[in-house]
């Protein structure tokens, strides 16, 4: 009998542990999403206009961050990322590698420049790889291509 009321007692006393509801804790966890961003700089012209190169300050640089599957207006050219659309600067990532395909032709460049290596002539319509570090020279404007970074949205 007392072998059995035992026997109960701590059936019992692994139960009510069991149910004990009060010293829970309640994590919430918050998903968070990388989204890709592409940096860029460009002289600014309303203070740069009479300067070139590396008489230009960095505080005389506009700087624009392109997130993924969007496009913005930067120094008077359309740019996008994932986003096509005709007459803009379309970048686009394929396997791991950052492409552009523009309208028009430019110069494309590595900054700083590289002792016996031209800048490329890309002609319009024309997809091309780019790498960190390189310059877009277009007709009325230059663009540098600083890097891929990402964002928590």
């Amino acid at each position: 009998m007392k072998i059995n009321l035992l026997l109960i007692s701590t059936i019992l006393l692994f139960i009510s542990c069991a149910n004990n509801t009060e010293n829970k804790e309640v994590v919430i966890v918050e998903s968070v999403i990388e989204t890709l961003t592409l940096e860029f700089a460009s002289k600014n012209p309303e203070t740069t206009k009479n300067k070139e190169g590396t008489h230009v300050g960095v505080n005389e640089m506009l700087k624009l961050s392109l997130n993924d599957n969007t496009q913005m207006d930067f120094v008077g050219q359309v740019l996008t990322l994932n986003n096509l659309k005709e007459g803009a600067l379309n970048f686009y990532i394929r396997n791991d590698s950052l492409f552009c395909n523009a309208p028009n032709s430019l110069m494309l460049m590595s900054m700083p420049p590289k002792p016996g290596i031209a800048p490329s002539m890309i002609n319009a319509n024309t997809e091309f790889f780019v790498n960190p570090m390189s310059l877009l020279k277009l007709e009325s404007v230059n663009i540098m291509f600083i890097g891929i970074g990402s964002s928590n949205r």
